[in-house]
């Protein structure tokens, strides 16, 4: 087998990210779900205009399409919910908030962008395909919790730990960690299930960027941080 873009995350994931303290040491898979979040063209097909390469040993984008697909798997095999997250926005701008300034070159909020809805890049990735019992939420924001019936879903199962496999890690799995802890729920991500759009800077250190920052700041203070392996084995 060929060096896969996961390896440096199966191999050193504990050297570069401190995991001496765990919310959820063991799981309830009756109290559990999956989120898997916004798995979209976009980021995760080669072709699509924001795709995530790998950069300091984080995931590349088309290589966390085979552990989530089978985290999705498992959980159906189990009886954990899953449920889907997808981010878009609206192509005459009413929803376009912030993200036009920040990311002008997507030109965010024209019928055109690739953030579109309607447009290819928006659809999840042709792998995943939500049964007809499973929710798929669209959002504008990152978190998954904002402005969706996520939460209310979540309660109404009697859900207190929520299991995350999808990107990116720095935005969106950041952002759905801090609200789902302000929620008071456990927040697990998924580190070879998710990968974030790098740094601008060049030759980064292996372990260094964003996509481990990230992953440091929600294994400190907003959640775990385990691996598809791990979670699976676990449940």
């Amino acid at each position: 087998m060929g060096v896969s873009s996961l390896d440096y995350t199966y191999e050193h994931l504990d050297e570069v990210v401190s995991r001496d303290v765990f919310a959820v040491p063991e799981f309830d898979t009756s109290r559990t779900a999956l989120l898997a979040m916004d798995i979209q063209k976009l980021c995760v097909d080669p072709a699509g205009a924001a795709y995530i390469p790998s950069v300091a040993g984080a995931p590349e984008g088309k290589d966390v399409i085979e552990p989530i697909c089978r985290v999705i798997d498992h959980c159906r095999s189990i009886g954990i919910p899953v449920f889907y997250s997808a981010w878009g926005l609206r192509g005459d701008g009413a929803d376009k908030g912030i993200c036009a300034l920040k990311w002008p070159g997507m030109n965010p909020g024209t019928p055109d962008s690739p953030a579109t809805w309607g447009q290819r890049d928006a659809e999840l990735d042709d792998a995943i395909q939500p049964a007809d019992n499973e929710i798929v939420m669209r959002k504008s924001r990152f978190s998954s919790f904002y402005n969706t019936e996520f939460d209310e879903y979540l309660r109404g199962r009697g859900c207190d730990t929520v299991v995350i496999a999808g990107v990116t890690s720095a935005n969106c799995a950041h952002a759905t960690c801090i609200d789902g802890w302000n929620k008071t729920y456990k927040m697990v991500v998924l580190a070879d299930c998710t990968t974030s759009i790098p740094h601008s800077g060049q030759g980064q250190p292996m372990g260094t960027g964003q996509h481990w920052e990230a992953l440091r700041n929600i294994q400190m203070n907003y959640g775990d941080v385990r691996t598809s392996k791990e979670f699976i084995d676990m449940t």
